[in-house]
């Protein structure tokens, strides 16, 4: 009797904490059709309109499916779609919980507007990433590929000598570094 009064207690904690597991797809049934759609356009090899369908499918779940976002910032910057990149990268920042998926987020829009601003040619991209770089850094000060791409957005825009935050990654002594460890 008591074992069966332990499965029974068990069971009644465990199905409900299976029930909240996230779900990385759409939960709209109009956009997992989209989604589904998406997908065998990735079979067929055919980037361009998956990419759509993707968008398509994201803003049919409001702007909520993390599995839509993460494929639209993998073909967007793979196909050059910087304004579906973005969206998609923006879209993950502002769902991310957590210092370290915060911290992840802001690493990838960063990496989008390295790349655009690589595309383009153009400086504020570099200025855009390295701020999303510093905030990916705030709660981690030892996230090593964020310090690497914040040293190669200081080089590409030319300014190791002239920005301190990113003169201080040669010899270590950053003030944002210092203040992370006194929290730490």
């Amino acid at each position: 009797m008591r074992f069966a009064r332990a499965v029974l207690a068990l069971s009644c904690f465990l199905v409900p904490a299976l029930a909240q597991e996230k779900t990385d797809g759409p939960t709209n049934e109009k956009a997992q059709k989209t989604y589904k759609e998406a997908t065998q356009f990735l079979r067929d090899r055919r980037k361009d309109l998956a990419l759509d369908e993707f968008k398509k499918a994201d803003k049919q779940d409001g702007g909520h499916c993390p599995a839509c976002q993460k494929q639209m910032l993998k073909y967007g910057v793979e196909l050059g779609d910087w304004k579906a990149a973005e969206l998609a990268a923006e879209e993950l920042l502002g769902a991310a919980q957590g210092d370290r998926d915060q911290a992840l987020a802001h690493y990838q829009f960063a990496l989008v507007l390295m790349q655009e601003g690589l595309q383009k040619h153009k400086d504020d991209f570099f200025a855009r990433a390295h701020d999303e770089l510093v905030k990916a850094l705030a709660p981690n000060p030892n996230f090593p590929e964020a310090l690497k791409l914040l040293h190669m957005a200081a080089v590409v825009r030319q300014d190791l000598l002239h920005n301190p935050c990113c003169r201080c990654i040669q010899d270590r002594e950053c003030l944002l570094a210092k203040r992370a460890s006194r929290i730490l």
